[in-house]
C-alpha cells in the first residue's frame, strides 16, 4: 500500500502541472470585442481618411463565388460615410485611380489587424 501512495501523490502533481489555467470569461470577451471592434461602421470612415502608405486591395462582389465569403455592406448612410471618407483622402484618391476605380464604387471596407485595408466594389 505504501508504494502506491507517493506514486499517486506524483501523478496527482503532475497532472496539476499540465492543466492549464483558466482565463477569466471577461477577459477572453474584451480581446474578441477589441478585433470586433475594428471594423464597426463609425470607425472606419475615419480609418479610410487618415489611411496613407499600407496596403490595400481591392476585391469586387462580382467575384464572390471564386474568391469566397464577402461581407454585407453596411446601411447606405454607412457606406456613404465612407464613401465621402475615401474621397477625402488625396492619397487613396490617387491609388483607387492608378486601378482605374473611383471612391463612388465602394460598397465596403474591412480593415485587418494589421491595419490593412480590403476595400469591396460592385
Amino acid at each position: 500500500m505504501r508504494k502506491f501512495a507517493p506514486a499517486a501523490v506524483g501523478i496527482v502533481a503532475a497532472a496539476a502541472m499540465v492543466m492549464p489555467t483558466v482565463m477569466p470569461v471577461s477577459a477572453q470577451q474584451t480581446t474578441r470585442q477589441e478585433y470586433r471592434r475594428m471594423n464597426w461602421a463609425e470607425n472606419l470612415p475615419e480609418a479610410v481618411r487618415t489611411y496613407h502608405d499600407k496596403r490595400f486591395t481591392v476585391i469586387s462582389y462580382s467575384n464572390a463565388h471564386e474568391t469566397g465569403h464577402h461581407p454585407s455592406p453596411g446601411t447606405a448612410q454607412q457606406v456613404e460615410a465612407i464613401r465621402a471618407a475615401a474621397r477625402a483622402n488625396k492619397w487613396l484618391v490617387a491609388q483607387l485611380k492608378a486601378r482605374k476605380l473611383t471612391p463612388s464604387k465602394i460598397e465596403w471596407v474591412t480593415r485587418a489587424r494589421n491595419g490593412n485595408m480590403v476595400f469591396y466594389i460592385d
